[in-house]
């Protein structure tokens, strides 16, 4: 065993297509079985099978300092960094070009699942890696820009309440003279 265990990731840290590193759970492991499990900076996790069909085939990339193991639950893909950017592979199996076709190779028996035959078979195109890295630089800007975006929204929405809330009362107060 690996000392009081090892942290393992699961289908609940797959969230927003992102790893959520929080709430983890540890299992202790035989050497043997730890190294076979054990993730590589760049690892690709996809969701294999959930009742969800909408979680199947999710997917992430893992970055991480230390040693992490993966659930049964899910699938580990390691990629050949001259041919794929596992970032860019994840965001396109993500995307609706990627859903659509896992839904169509995806089977239904008691639970949804996906198997790496199946994965094999998606159809991902692969620009350089170069061009790779560039689109998800442009994808990470357009997500800053939508998180700044949607902030400046909520803040906008939550001063036309005030103000909304302030012409009632203050119309409250005159209807009372």
């Amino acid at each position: 065993s690996i000392g009081q265990g090892v942290p393992v990731l699961r289908i609940s840290n797959i969230k927003d297509r992102m790893l959520d590193l929080s709430n983890l759970k540890h299992v202790s492991l035989p050497k043997k079985t730890f190294e076979g499990l054990l993730l590589k900076n760049g690892d690709l996790l996809i969701i294999r099978t959930s009742g969800s069909r909408d979680l199947v085939g999710t997917c992430a990339v893992f970055r991480g300092e230390g040693h992490f193991v993966f659930a049964s639950y899910l699938i580990r893909l390691r990629f050949d960094p001259i041919k794929a950017y596992p970032e860019f592979v994840s965001w396109f199996i993500n995307s609706s070009l990627g859903r659509q076709q896992v839904d169509a190779v995806s089977r239904q028996i008691m639970m949804n699942n996906i198997n790496s035959e199946e994965l094999r078979s998606l159809q991902i195109p692969l620009p350089s890696v170069v061009v790779q890295k560039k689109i998800m630089e442009r994808v990470a800007s357009g997500r800053d820009e939508i998180s700044r975006e949607l902030e400046s929204a909520g803040k906008l929405t939550q001063s036309i309440n005030a103000d909304i809330e302030a012409l009632i009362l203050g119309a409250e107060k005159l209807s009372q003279k």
